[in-house]
Order: C-alpha cells, then structure tokens, then sequence
C-alpha cells in the first residue's frame, strides 16, 4: 500500500503550526501542574499569611489572576500561531505579552512555571512570523519578561515570599540562555519544515510537469499523425496526377520517337541527330520533374513543421494542457523560412515553452517575432521565477546546435522586471525557401 503523497500546504499547516500547537499546549498544561502542585487548586486551606504592608493584595486575586491571565494567554498566542490576519496578529501580540507577565510576575516559579510560559510564547513567535521579524519580536518579548522579574510588586503584594522574588543575576542569565535556545531552535524547526515543503513542492511540481508535458508531446504527436494521413492521401494523388501528366506525357513522347525512328528504313544524319537530342532532352525534363516529386515526397514527412503556421497549435495545445496562457505576436515574418528555419523555430518555442513552465513557474508567456536587416529575430519571455545563474542543459545545448546550421545565435536572459528571456536570431540569405534541409 503506498504513502500518502502530502501536499506542501499540509506540510506547512501540520508540522509548522499543528505540531508545534501541541508543544506549546503541553508547555501551558505542565505550567498548570506545576502551579497546582505548588499553590493547590483553590485559595481555599492555604496558610498563607498577608504581610505587612501598605498595598495589599488579597490570596483570592492571586488564583483568580492566574486563572483568567491563562486563558486569555492562550487565546493570544494560538490566535497569533495561527490567524494571519496583520490586525489579529497585532492585538495578539500586546496581549500575549501583557497576559504572560500579568500570569506568572507574582509566582516564585521562575524555571517550573514562568519559563514554560514564557518559552511557549517565544516558539508561537519564531513559527508564525518572517525571518528577522520573529527574531526582533522575540528579543523584545525576552526583555518585557526578563523585565519584568525585577518588580515583582508592582501590581500589589500577595504574601511575604512574594517579596523576596527579585531573581538574582545567575537566575536571569539562565533564563534569558533558555529563551535564546527557545528561538534558535524554533528557527531551525521552522527552516526544516520549509525547506521539506519547499522540496516536496519541486518534486510534485517536477511530476506536475512531465505529466503535462507527456500529455503536450502525445497531442502534438497526434495532431501530425492525424495531419501525416491526411497530407499524405493528398499528396499521393497530387503527385500522381503531375506524374501522369508530366513524366508520363515524356516517356509516351520517347517510346513515340523510338517507335517513328525504327518505323523509318532510311534516316539521314541530321534527321537521326535531331531525334537523339529530342529525345535527350524529354529524358532530361523527365528526370528533373522526378527529382521534384521526389523533393515533394520527403516534404510530407512532418507535416506539422510545414510552416511558422505550427507554432499556433503548439500554442493552443499548450495552453489547453497546462492551463498557462501564450501571446503570440508574429510581427512582420512570412509565412515560410524553408524546412531548416521553419523547424528550428517551432522546435525553439517547443523548447522555451517546456523550460517556462518545468523551470521558471510561470503564468504567462509571451513570443515575439521581428524581421530587420535581413535578420530573424525569435523571443519567448515569461513571467516566472527567473534565474540567477542559468546552466545550459540537454534543452539549451539542442537549440544552440540547430542555430548553427543557420548560422544562427542564442541570448538567455534574466530581466530585472523578473521572469526568463530566450531570444534568438537568425540571419536570412533569401534562398531559405528554395532549400530543403540545407540541400539544393
């Protein structure tokens, strides 16, 4: 039975948010214990005596400031973790501070209670926000707490031990030692967790595209196949036709000669003269109109590459199978360059378009057609992720050698403006569409 391929956004949402929601939960939760365990449940049989002092604070404030600062803590920082709403996460963030001091300055707990709470509230910072702004966030929040451990008082006096809480220098260190490793490693968890969805995504992305481009290929495929049957009945009898009526109307004419020449007993030099190179000469118009149907026989074998009219369908399939929209502005070109220049264009925009969307991302393209000074100028730009430093593969290397049967050249570009820029130029002789594949 295979695995669940999980998608990024559950990456995220399970291992960035959830998982640590539950840490913190448990960080709370033992605060809880630990709290119980030192002060009881309820105000209720404990022998705690008021000291003598001008502001008292009565014992029942002390669980009832605990209780309420609790949850209103834990509402903040789960909302903070979790809603990504800028005025949310603003309220929050007051509030998750003001709570934590208010729920843990008077207890005497500094590493059972308070660094639980404190520490929670520092991972809930570090995995919901951007780099550099959790890390500032967080050192204010450390000073707020660290503090905040120096006026234990100040909000009232709950009992006398209360007031010898001032923490001494090695208490603050330690705590201010945990709450760095509290960030350092809440950064380091949240990198992982990034870059494992970040990795899942290429890879689905990768198999995203060979699927898509599979599918581009089998159409393209079709299409040819379909247009090679059709093309292919219609040339048959084409060429069947300009046989018949032009090699056939030779050899008659020949076999004619032969038979009128061997019919005649008697036949001057002239005469037998002027039948040879009439006959030569019907042989050799012959030849040439064979060497033409020839020329016209390999013509059909890719009828998809006929013209610059293919990049159309190579247009309009893309766009059907990924979804990615395509501008196509021919400009100024002619409908045919030659089979050479023809298929070095469509394979060129077969190229760039496989490259737009398996490497750049992108969501739209645009190809642009220029024809000046004799020059053929060819650019596919889209609007993806661009590159900084762009290394020629297996798909590059492929272009750069059909443009050089042209005599042609490749730039590849990254634009500021960002996405990917392939353009290519091709100097035009004139005699492109009186070639085949390079052959006269």
């Amino acid at each position: 039975m295979s695995e669940k391929i999980r998608k990024p956004g559950e990456i995220k949402l399970h291992w960035g948010k959830c998982v640590p929601a539950v840490i913190i939960a448990l960080m709370i939760f033992f605060a809880y214990l630990n709290f119980i365990r030192e002060y009881g449940f309820l105000s209720a049989g404990q022998n705690v005596f008021p000291p003598v002092s001008t502001f008292y604070f009565p014992i029942e404030y002390f669980y009832i400031d605990f209780y309420v600062f609790s949850i209103i803590f834990t509402i903040n920082i789960f909302l903070f973790l979790f809603d990504e709403n800028f005025y949310v996460r603003f309220v929050s963030f007051f509030g998750g501070i003001a709570s934590a001091t208010l729920l843990a300055y008077t207890s005497g707990d500094l590493f059972t209670i308070k660094l639980f709470i404190f520490c929670s509230w520092i991972l809930s910072l570090c995995l919901a926000l951007p780099n550099h702004y959790n890390i500032v966030l967080s050192f204010v929040s450390s000073l707020c707490f660290l503090s905040a451990q120096y006026h234990p008082n100040a909000l009232g006096t709950i009992d006398s031990i209360s007031q010898m809480l001032v923490p001494q220098k090695e208490d603050i260190l330690t705590l201010a030692v945990y709450c760095l490793l509290t960030a350092v490693f809440s950064c380091i968890y949240k990198h992982a967790v990034i870059q494992w969805a970040e990795n899942m995504e290429t890879a689905q992305h990768i198999n995203m595209v060979m699927t898509q481009m599979s599918v581009f290929n089998q159409k393209l495929q079709n299409i040819a196949k379909t247009r090679g049957d059709e093309s292919a009945k219609q040339e048959r009898m084409r060429i069947t036709r300009d046989m018949h009526d032009s090699c056939g109307y030779v050899f008659v004419n020949i076999v004619a000669l032969m038979d009128a020449a061997e019919s005649r007993q008697e036949m001057t030099h002239e005469q037998v003269e002027e039948t040879f190179m009439t006959v030569r000469n019907l042989a050799a118009d012959g030849l040439q109109e064979t060497r033409k149907t020839l020329h016209a026989i390999r013509n059909i074998e890719n009828p998809i590459e006929n013209s610059i009219d293919a990049i159309y369908d190579i247009k309009k399939i893309f766009e059907q199978v990924t979804g990615i929209l395509v501008a196509v502005d021919t400009g100024n070109i002619k409908h045919d360059y030659g089979r050479t220049i023809d298929s070095i264009i469509i394979h060129t925009m077969q190229e760039a378009l496989t490259n737009a969307i398996r490497h750049g991302r992108a969501e739209h393209i645009f190809v642009t057609f220029w024809e000046e000074n004799s020059i053929l100028t060819m650019s596919v730009k889209d609007d993806g992720i661009g590159s900084k430093q762009t290394v020629k593969g297996i798909g590059l290397a492929g272009m750069e050698e059909r443009l050089e049967k042209a005599s042609g050249s490749l730039e590849i570009e990254s634009p500021k403006e960002g996405g990917f820029k392939l353009t290519v130029h091709i100097p035009l002789t004139g005699q492109e569409g009186n070639n085949i594949n390079g052959e006269t």
